[in-house]
C-alpha cells in the first residue's frame, strides 16, 4: 500500500500486477498450491484405509485440482493471460469447494467411528466453514455481476478474501483427523534388515 500498488481494499490478484509484492504472492500461492495437491495422496490413503470405497479418490482429484488451480493463478495474473486466470480461479475455489463437500460427509463417518465424542463438532466446524465458502462464492458473483446492493468496491474485494481465509481455514481442520497420524520408518520390519 505504501508504494500506492493496491487499496484498502484489493482484489487477491491485485498482489501479482507490481513489483515487489509479485514475488512474495508468487512463491505463496505456489506453496499453498503444491501443498494442497501434494496433501491430497496421503488423505485420500488415509481415508481409503478408514473409509474405503471411491469417495476418497474423488475428493482428492478436487484437492489436487484446487492445488493446480491456485499455483496457476499466482503463476498467471489476470494482467498477463486473463482466461488463463480466471479459469484457474474457477479450480482453485471450485475444486475445493467440492473436494470440501465430499471430505465433509466422508471424515464425519469416519469422526463417528474413531472420535464419537467430538465427531458432531467437528462436522459443525467443517459445515460453517463449508456454507461461509459457498455464501462468499455467491455473493462475489453477485458483486462482480453487479447484481444486488453490494458493490464490487469494496465488497466483492471482502468476499474474493473470505473465501481465500476460509478455504484455509477449512483445510486446517484437518489437524483433528491426522493428530494421531506419524510418518515413521520401516527399516528393520521384519528381520534381517539393519534398522535404523
Amino acid at each position: 500500500r505504501s508504494l500506492g500498488h493496491v487499496s484498502t481494499f484489493c482484489d487477491i490478484s491485485s498482489l501479482v500486477v507490481s513489483l515487489p509484492e509479485r514475488v512474495i504472492f508468487r512463491v505463496n500461492f505456489s506453496l499453498v498450491g503444491s501443498l494442497l495437491a501434494g496433501t491430497s495422496l496421503p488423505i485420500r490413503n488415509m481415508m481409503r484405509s478408514r473409509v474405503g470405497g471411491r469417495l476418497p479418490g474423488l475428493a482428492a482429484f478436487f484437492q489436487s485440482v484446487s492445488g493446480l488451480g491456485v499455483i496457476l493463478v499466482g503463476a498467471c495474473g489476470p494482467g498477463e493471460i486473463m482466461s488463463v486466470h480466471l479459469a484457474a480461479a474457477a479450480m482453485g475455489f471450485g475444486g475445493s469447494a467440492l473436494a470440501q463437500m465430499v471430505y465433509n460427509y466422508l471424515l464425519f463417518t469416519e469422526d463417528k467411528s474413531t472420535q464419537p465424542e467430538s465427531a458432531g463438532n467437528i462436522l459443525a466446524v467443517r459445515c460453517v466453514l463449508s456454507a461461509a465458502f459457498l455464501a462468499c462464492a455467491v455473493m462475489l458473483g453477485l458483486c462482480e455481476g453487479g447484481v444486488g446492493p453490494f458493490q464490487e468496491e469494496p465488497w466483492g474485494h471482502i468476499f474474493e478474501w473470505s473465501l481465500w481465509f476460509n478455504l484455509l481455514a477449512w483445510y486446517w481442520t484437518f489437524k483433528w483427523d491426522l493428530k494421531d497420524f506419524y510418518v515413521g520408518s520401516m527399516d528393520g520390519e521384519g528381520g534381517g534388515g539393519g534398522g535404523g
